[in-house]
């Protein structure tokens, strides 16, 4: 006698069978096309500079993570702010998910800003998350007559940056002319090294460095209070810096902070890193895996320690989101820094 609850039970089992297979086949796809690869870091920023430190990081570590366990090295490409590094991974690097790269997070908003000056989309770029929180700030030297973020409305501030889409001369171009602000750009120089080298030196008075690098590469500007920290260019105040106050404290009105909350993207986005646009779903998923899982490792956490880098993860997922809201921002709020940027 024929029995359809048989058949159709026999069916069902088949698909799941026919998908398990498939999903296990995917795995394995992945597992086989990193077997023996490398995985090449396009980092934007010069060998050295706390980026690069976080990059080097994540080489040693995200491999173990990585179906196949490839290779993983680190290539510096600095240049205009960064936007070599763009242009490279949105046109050149490999689209199969053996190129990754870190790029400024005020890099990722420059298109907004009504240039575009590497002519790439980022919301094609597959996010893999962020290694850190991050806490940009804006210091001078302890000679300066610049001594307070108020300061700033009555003396010019020196300060170093690379070039037109560096994260220097955009947010400082755009606080200038948004609040009054007195900073005076020098471009031309390489990198951040170079730039921290600039302020000891005394080519400029000021600079634009991250709490991170200044614990890194110079802990002694702050223990000996050898700079002044004007206030942090954060939406939220790191605890770390106690009464330094953050940038939207400057704001003098409700538009000016609404500006400033634009102009600094949620604290989250911290260290990007991403992959070309057009990776295979299944590698740029491995791949968001394995950024997360290396981490959040713990011998990863205990050598960033050790070296003083503090780490904390925002997914792939996450970061993402917060991109897609900040291109979703009204049209006004946008023209208002477009407008008082003067590459325009």
């Amino acid at each position: 006698m024929f029995d359809s609850r048989r058949v159709t039970g026999a069916s069902a089992l088949a698909v799941l069978l026919a998908c398990g297979l498939a999903g296990a086949a995917r795995a394995q796809g992945v597992e086989e096309f990193y077997r023996g690869k490398t995985i090449t870091i396009v980092m934007f920023s010069t060998p050295g500079s706390a980026y690069d430190i976080y990059a080097r990081l994540l080489a040693q570590f995200m491999p173990r993570h990585v179906p196949g366990r490839p290779q993983m090295v680190v290539k510096s490409l600095p240049g205009a702010g960064g936007l070599l590094a763009a242009r490279n991974l949105a046109e050149v690097a490999p689209r199969d998910g053996t190129t990754i790269g870190a790029l400024s997070k005020t890099l990722i908003y420059e298109p907004l800003l009504g240039k575009n000056a590497a002519k790439v989309d980022y919301l094609k770029f597959g996010w893999l998350g962020s290694m850190s929180q991050s806490t940009p700030l804006y210091v001078s030297w302890k000679t300066s007559r610049v001594k307070t973020a108020f300061d700033l409305f009555e003396h010019e501030l020196l300060i170093p940056a690379t070039g037109a889409g560096s994260e220097t001369t955009i947010v400082s171009n755009a606080i200038n002319g948004l609040l009054g602000t007195k900073f005076k750009l020098i471009e031309g120089y390489s990198g951040s090294i170079q730039a921290l080298q600039a302020l000891e030196s005394g080519e400029v008075d000021g600079g634009f460095p991250t709490l991170e690098s200044l614990k890194t590469l110079h802990p002694d500007w702050l223990r000996d209070n050898k700079i002044n920290v004007l206030f942090q260019a954060r939406q939220i105040p790191d605890p770390e810096m106690g009464r330094v106050p953050p940038v939207t404290a400057l704001a003098r009105s409700d538009i000016q902070r609404q500006t400033l909350e634009f102009l600094f993207p949620k604290d989250v986005i911290g260290r990007p890193f991403l992959a070309p646009p057009g990776v295979p779903a299944d590698r740029l998923a491995a791949l968001q895996k394995a950024f997360a899982d290396a981490v959040m490792d713990p011998e990863l956490v205990a050598e960033a320690r050790k070296i003083n880098v503090p780490v904390e993860l925002t997914s792939g997922e996450n970061l993402d989101k917060v991109v897609r809201e900040a291109y979703a921002t009204a049209p006004d709020i946008i023209e208002r820094v477009r407008a008082v940027i003067p590459y325009q």
